[in-house]
């Protein structure tokens, strides 16, 4: 028996074989009955385990001559005869063995029998060359291993034994029991092998009961274990299941099982339970999410990524979670009063889930997207979210970034912006912003113009170059400011014996079409500070011929040197205020009245700065009588007893808010409205001056897919504009469409 485990075949093909020939010209049926009963004999050797007193080239020559002189038919039927007997043989040894000992008995009886059959085809080679090919008809070694399937494998004392024992051996495993997996392998490999150019027994005898039998395993397994366990705790006994399913897979499977098995426990562990998971109130998703559980929600995340569809369940979960929440902090009435607290909680929602998303659930572009669209829907609810972000970032970069690294300012400015892509009205955002920029570059208050310039070299990447040229023309502005004064003072010096200017002057020449400031009346200003602007205008239109100034008395600031009972104070004061408070030198009381005829100052302006002047924490002026509203006879004295520890001191202007007006939805600004006509105009023009013809509805969504990147284009409103441009001859409709325009140039 030794010798199975070690044979070599003897046999070794040559150019000599044509050396091996009968020598009578024709071989008759009684020398061809002769020389099959000498090969038959060193077959059945081979079959008992005597092959080592065989002589191989013998054999092969004698099998070579039968088939050489037309007795292949002899050859291949007897040999065929002489493997069915000796495969009866095996199938009655295993049949009769037990149950213990089949799975041991039958893998030894194949390894002997794939020796045998190695031997005897090294014999007959000639034969499966030569007559095999001719007639068609199946080589030995194949046909031994065809006998074996069907009358071994498929023996009906052996075939249901043999899978019933296979099956509880993987179910055992799977109970935590040890098994012999080189049994079990090679056992299945015999399946396979035994079925020539197929792997039909394999899968009807084995792979398709062992997938009934995983389903029905683990239905049973889940359905418990998910009734009595949290949903971490399932998921986590899921991946342990499914990562022993597939080294079972690799220690003993088919590889062509392996991914019918992982469907089969996927669909049974994951998908029947996905929605179940997902929803479940105690330890779903949205718990997972509120405990920010990165590690189980990125199990749950890798879990279903194997039933792809499943995904979905999870990520409208996490839209409609962020969207809940989102809707919260807009609706919150605290929020709605405290422009920096709504952006620093819209931020910090967002942070917290793009980390799961990136974290948890790999970065995902669909996980991500949904995040996306919760975060738009929810910021865009309300239009103040538009003005509360251009605030934040105003105090951001007036304060907030004090102290703080050039990598943390460049994370900063980079989670601001992307709140920002999230509005659908960028161009009520661009408003708000020109304006607090505007404030933060003539006040002076900023952190450094390179963090300004970055932010807008950031919105500048979003939207474009128009959307920030009147920004970027702002700082020109303010450039070219500082060389006009720089040269301003080399003038005036220069002309010092021939001036008349009592107050050092420092204006900001700004350019109309980029600065936000409406035209308002000039206020009538001191006749000394009339002089200094005079004397200015006169040098700037001498060096800038062609162009005019107009000052814009509602801006600026002023230092006063005050004389107080206390002794003195620099007052640091808007120019309104300035205006009022070098009334003061003439007389210590003035009514409301007066002071607006001899300032020009607008009411609503001149009470907000009065009401600064007097309030309780300055009391630069008293008011008579002590209350908030101002009628016109009130009378403004001047407070010669005015006490403050410092030497200089800024007067702020106070913010006149009605909390019923913050809590109320805002509208569009009257400026952005005018500014969203000429736009959805222009936008209109130039599709129909490209396209010609187009019906309404195409017009419409044209018109608003181009204007997207700034503001949602009502279909109404772009109607109201068609209309205009129609009774303006831009386009005419149809004579016999009307709803089909058509550009007139």
């Amino acid at each position: 028996p030794g010798f199975f485990h070690g044979w070599r075949s003897p046999i070794v093909m040559s150019g000599r074989l044509n050396s091996f020939v009968f020598h009578n010209s024709d071989m008759d049926s009684t020398q061809a009955a002769n020389v099959w009963a000498g090969l038959k004999e060193g077959i059945t050797e081979i079959q008992n385990g005597n092959a080592s007193s065989l002589r191989f080239e013998e054999l092969y020559r004698n099998s070579y001559t039968l088939v050489l002189h037309k007795h292949g038919d002899l050859l291949y039927d007897g040999v065929r005869e002489t493997m069915q007997l000796h495969a009866s043989t095996i199938s009655e040894q295993v049949a009769a063995v037990s149950n213990a000992q089949l799975l041991e008995t039958i893998v030894q009886k194949w390894d002997r029998h794939k020796l045998i059959m190695s031997m005897i085809r090294d014999i007959l080679m000639y034969m499966d060359k030569t007559y095999c090919e001719i007639k068609k008809r199946m080589n030995v070694h194949d046909s031994g291993f065809t006998m074996f399937r069907d009358q071994i494998v498929k023996h009906s004392n052996v075939c249901p034994r043999l899978r019933d024992m296979l099956l509880k051996l993987v179910q055992d495993e799977r109970k935590n029991q040890v098994i012999d997996h080189i049994m079990m392998k090679n056992c299945l490999r015999m399946l396979v092998d035994c079925n020539v150019r197929s792997h039909q027994v394999y899968i009807d005898e084995f792979e398709k009961p062992f997938l009934d039998s995983t389903r029905t395993f683990y239905q049973a397994e889940s359905q418990t274990f998910i009734s009595q366990n949290t949903c971490q705790d399932y998921l986590r006994k899921v991946e342990e299941r499914l990562s022993q399913e597939e080294v079972r897979s690799d220690q003993y499977l088919d590889p062509k099982t392996r991914s019918k098995l992982l469907n089969v426990c996927e669909e049974v562990l994951i998908n029947q339970y996905a929605t179940q998971l997902v929803q479940n109130p105690n330890s779903g998703c949205v718990p997972m999410f509120e405990r920010n559980m990165i590690e189980d929600l990125g199990r749950m995340y890798r879990l279903f990524n194997r039933v792809p569809a499943t995904l979905d369940l999870i990520s409208e979960c996490l839209y409609n979670h962020v969207k809940e929440l989102g809707t919260r902090i807009v609706t919150d009435s605290e929020n709605k009063k405290n422009p920096r607290k709504f952006v620093q909680e819209v931020l910090d929602l967002r942070a917290k889930y793009q980390n799961i998303v990136t974290t948890s659930f790999d970065d995902d572009r669909n996980f991500a997207r949904r995040l996306k669209e919760a975060c738009e829907n929810f910021v865009n609810q309300d239009m103040r979210a538009a003005q509360y972000l251009s605030l934040y970032i105003d105090e951001m970069l007036r304060t907030g970034l004090k102290g703080v690294s050039e990598t943390e300012i460049e994370e900063k400015l980079q989670n601001v912006v992307t709140i920002f892509r999230y509005l659908s009205d960028k161009d009520i955002f661009e408003d708000f912003y020109k304006q607090h920029l505007a404030g933060r570059l003539l006040m002076g208050k900023r952190i450094s113009d390179d963090t300004e310039k970055k932010m807008i070299s950031m919105l500048k990447a979003e939207c474009g170059h128009q959307f920030t040229s009147k920004l970027e023309g702002m700082f020109k502005d303010m450039d070219m400011s500082k060389d006009i004064a720089l040269k301003y003072e080399q003038w005036k010096q220069s002309k010092s014996s021939n001036s008349t200017e009592q107050i050092d002057l420092a204006p900001n020449v700004l350019t109309t079409g980029y600065w936000p400031f409406p035209d308002v009346p000039e206020c009538k200003l001191p006749k000394v500070v009339t002089n200094s602007c005079e004397q200015f205008r006169s040098y700037y239109i001498n060096v800038y011929n062609g162009r005019r100034l107009k000052w814009n008395t509602s801006l600026g600031q002023a230092e006063l040197l005050c004389q107080f009972e206390s002794g003195k104070k620099e007052l640091l004061v808007h120019t309104y205020q300035m205006c009022v408070l070098m009334m003061y030198n003439s007389s210590d009381r003035y009514t409301f009245q007066q002071i607006q005829q001899q300032t020009n100052i607008p009411q609503v302006d001149l009470e907000r700065h009065l009401l600064s002047l007097a309030h309780p924490k300055i009391r630069i002026l008293n008011k008579i009588p002590n209350t908030k509203k101002i009628e016109p006879d009130h009378s403004f004295v001047y407070n010669r007893s005015y006490k403050n520890k410092y030497f200089r001191v800024k007067v702020p202007l106070l913010a006149v808010k009605n909390k019923e007006d913050m809590e109320k939805k805002i509208s569009v600004p009257d400026g952005v409205a005018e500014a969203r006509k000429n736009r959805i105009e222009a936008s209109i023009v130039r599709i129909m001056k490209s396209r010609r013809t187009l019906n309404h509805n195409q017009l419409v969504s044209e018109v608003c897919k181009h204007l997207s990147s700034r503001f949602v284009s009502e279909p109404s409103f772009i109607k109201k504009r068609i209309e205009s441009l129609i009774d303006r001859d831009y386009l005419e409709r149809d004579k016999d469409d009307r709803r089909l325009y058509h550009y007139l140039a």
